[in-house]
Order: C-alpha cells, then structure tokens, then sequence
C-alpha cells in the first residue's frame, strides 16, 4: 500500500545541476501543528479532512502523539 499524499507531487528544477526532481508531499512526513491546521482550516475538501483524521489516529496507535478529536 503506497503512503498518503497529503498533496499533489511537484517538480523541483535545480539551477545549479540543470535537473528536475520530483518531490512528493507525503502525509507522513508532516508535523502535528501542520496536520492540526490543516484539519482546522476553514474550506478544506471532506477526503482530505479524512486523511488527516485517518493519519492522526494511527500516530495516536503507535504513541507518536496524543491528539483526542471533540
């Protein structure tokens, strides 16, 4: 199962080498400030408002954080 994006992927062009890259905005990679605000955020789209639940919910499971939804 590939990991969550939290957004789309982007390319990144390097001056200095001439070279594209491709970054991937994964929802792992995210701190907890960033996925509480973005949960928050007035006008977000409903599946992304799930994915940020779903992910915080598993870092609840392994004792990465201790956020609680009311």
């Amino acid at each position: 199962m590939p990991p969550i994006k939290f957004s789309k992927s982007s390319n990144q062009y390097d001056r200095v080498t001439g070279k594209t890259t491709l970054v991937h905005d994964y929802m792992k990679c995210k701190s907890n400030a960033d996925l509480i605000e973005a949960y928050n955020k007035e006008g977000i789209k409903p599946k992304l408002r799930a994915k940020v639940r779903v992910e915080i919910d598993r870092r609840n499971k392994l004792g990465l954080s201790k956020i609680v939804f009311k």
